[in-house]
């Protein structure tokens, strides 16, 4: 359900599945996993979700906000187009930086 690999210094987070109260602990539990050394550069790539519920915004709200609370960041890509008009209707379009793959949102650590 959740794919953790690192690209260098950042860790990706591939989730395979909708993102709703079913999964939405996965995601946390993948986050809690993570190493917490120095500032986490967190990538949340959502290229193989269909959809996401409310329970799955929130968690996407609690996984940013636990990396962001230690000096870490947190970005999306891969968002398909169903689950980027539920982002912007629940008002989190603006909560993230949202990127067309991995490979561009790892690369904006790098700036």
């Amino acid at each position: 359900m959740v794919t953790t690999t690192t690209q260098g210094a950042v860790a990706v987070l591939a989730v395979d599945a909708p993102l709703n109260a079913e999964s939405s602990d996965a995601l946390r539990s993948a986050v809690e996993a993570l190493p917490r050394i120095g500032r986490p550069q967190l990538v949340i790539d959502l290229s193989g979700v269909p959809l996401i519920d409310s329970a799955g915004c929130e968690a996407l709200l609690d996984v940013r906000d636990s990396v962001c609370d230690i000096g870490g960041a947190c970005c999306l890509a891969g968002v398909a187009p169903l689950c980027r008009d539920i982002l912007w209707a629940a008002g989190l379009d603006e909560g993230f930086d949202v990127f067309q793959g991995t490979k561009e949102a790892v690369a904006s650590y790098a700036r």
